[in-house]
Parts: structure tokens; sequence; C-alpha cells
């Protein structure tokens, strides 16, 4: 019995490796750190306060004649316990789990995949971690929170489709998800990115049939060790379930070292009829590695604007937070 097993794991070793050798690689980031709101203790933060903390693989192939295959699939964990995290359904790939064939024409992506107009909306802030970034994103009503379609944390979109080129400098994306039994599940999302000298400019729009419509536009500009960003949102609701608005993010950062950098970020959602939120947050990184970081934050929010990552923090006006992340 114990040979039997010996032998399977022996085999089951060399059935891994060789698939490594083939094109296979396994990513992933850690974070493990505290948060603290005005409102509570000291909190254990497992849920990446700064990014999130993930385990993942992807791959690809060389098909020829310019073609190549590629998959991507990945989960968000929680480091307090281990288990499954990221805002959506309890699987083991809740953030992505795609399929994609490419080559100069453009590349055809199936499954669960990051929203194109996230991607421009990360993209276009300052130095901002998860505990700025998602409670401006909510207060926006920016992120996709279909529960029909169970997309996770609002950023990945499942049972998508898309397409992806570059032509001249100029990316382009195109992403459709099919509808659930009453139609109320189609999502058509886009964006389009380009540079204008060291500018970084991008605009995007996302529609969820029956739900919202949402536009973006932003931008980014390095000047010397100095990082400017802003983003527009203008977001349309169509479910009669929230009211429509805009919203304003405004950020920098600054370079203090090769390995230190601040950031000053500032968000206001404009809603009509009602209080506009607002979140002010200022954030160090420094790299302790190439692949080691640690971090440390303080938010100050408004009108009931969450002020971190943590769900426990609900109803703080305010929250400092640090910790560690390591990627591999």
């Amino acid at each position: 019995m114990k040979k039997t097993q010996v032998a399977l794991a022996a085999l089951a070793l060399v059935a891994s490796t060789a698939a490594l050798a083939d094109g296979v690689t396994v990513y992933g980031n850690l974070e493990g750190g505290f948060v603290k709101g005005n409102n509570m203790s000291t909190a254990f933060s497992g849920a990446g306060e700064w990014n999130a903390s993930v385990f993942g693989m992807k791959g690809s192939e060389d098909l020829g004649g310019g073609l190549k295959a590629s998959f991507n699939l990945e989960g968000g964990i929680d480091t307090n316990t281990g288990g499954t995290n990221n805002g959506g359904p309890s699987t083991l790939f809740n953030r992505a789990a795609w399929l994609a064939v490419g080559g100069e024409a453009g590349t055809l992506k199936l499954g669960n995949q990051l929203s194109p107009f996230i991607l421009s909306y990360v993209t276009s802030l300052g130095l901002a971690g998860n505990n700025f970034l998602v409670p401006v994103c909510v207060n926006a009503n920016a992120c996709d929170a279909d529960v029909t379609n169970t997309s996770t944390g609002g950023f990945f979109i499942p049972n998508a489709t898309s397409y992806s080129v570059t032509v001249n400098g100029v990316s382009a994306q195109i992403l459709h998800a099919t509808a659930n039994a009453n139609d109320t599940g189609k999502l058509t999302a886009g964006n389009v990115s380009f540079n204008v000298g060291s500018a970084y400019v991008t605009a995007a729009m996302s529609e969820r049939n029956m739900e919202y419509r949402n536009y973006l536009v932003g931008a980014t500009l390095p000047i010397g060790d100095i990082k400017l960003a802003a983003n527009y949102i203008d977001h349309s609701d169509k479910s009669g379930a929230n009211a429509n608005s805009s919203t304003v993010t405004v950020g920098a950062s600054y370079a203090l070292t090769g390995a230190t950098t601040v950031g000053l970020n500032y968000s206001k959602t404009s809603v009509a009829d009602a209080v506009d939120p607002t979140l002010t947050n200022l954030s160090l990184m420094h790299a302790l590695s190439k692949r080691t970081t640690a971090y440390a934050y303080y938010n100050k929010g408004t009108n009931g604007s969450a002020v971190s990552y943590q769900g426990s923090t609900t109803g703080a006006t305010s929250a400092i937070g640090f910790g560690v992340a390591h990627a591999f």
C-alpha cells in the first residue's frame, strides 16, 4: 500500500514538473496587516487592504502562424482563514477562469475575466490600494454588482467573451456577457487606451441591461518623480435602485526614494437629490525587496463613504491600516 502511494506521488510530481516546464506558471500575492477604524478595535486584515491576496496559474502555447493559445486561473484568498475571498462566489477560481487564442489581429478570450471598464478605472488612479479604490468604486456605483451573475467583487465578469487588439499604439477591448433568464444579466463593456507623449489616456463604458450604464474618462501624467492622475465616472441607473451620480477622483504620488513612495488621493461622488460621499486618502508604500512591500494608509470619509476594504470598519468615518504583501 505504501509503495503504491509513493509511486502515485512520484508520478504526480513528474506530471506537474512536466506541465510547468511546458510553459505553465504558478503565481500569487499574499498580504497580511492590521486596520483600525475610529469606531472599532484593531483587526487583522487578510482581505487585501493594498492588493488582493491571490493564487493563480497561467500559461501559453505557440500554435504557429503567429497564433498563441493562453489561459489563466486565479482565485482570491483570505489569509485570515485560508478560504476564498474577493466578494464573489465561494469558488476556487473566482477571479479568473478563461481561455484565449490570439495573434497580430487581436485576441479572443472566453470565460470569467476582468471588466475592461475596471481596467481603465484602476489604471487612471495614483498610488492607491484596495482601501481607496474599492470604496470609491462603490460610491460611484461603478463596480458591477450583479448578484444573479455573481460578479466577483464587481470587477470580474463571468460568462464573458471579449476581443482585444492594439493598433499603432492604441489598445481597445470589447466584452459581452450572456444574459440570464429574464435578460437582466446581459452586459457590454469596452475601453480604449493610448499614450500621448508620456501621458496615458483611457476611456471606457459598461452597461448591464435594465440595471445601469457607466462612462469613464481618465489619465495619468508622470512629471519627474511625481505622478498625477484623475478620472471621471458618470453613472446612470436603469433599475430605480440607485440615483444617478458623477464621481471625480484626483491623485498624486511622489517617489521619496527609489524604494519609498507617498500618495495623496481625493474623490467626491455627486448624487442626485442626496448627500455626496467623499474619501480622502494618504498612502505610503515601501519596497523591502523586488517582491515584498510594506504599506500604510490613512483614510477620512464623509457622508457614508466606506473608509477601508475591511468589512468590519462599516460605519467608521476614518481608518488607519498597515501591512506587508509578498508576491511570488
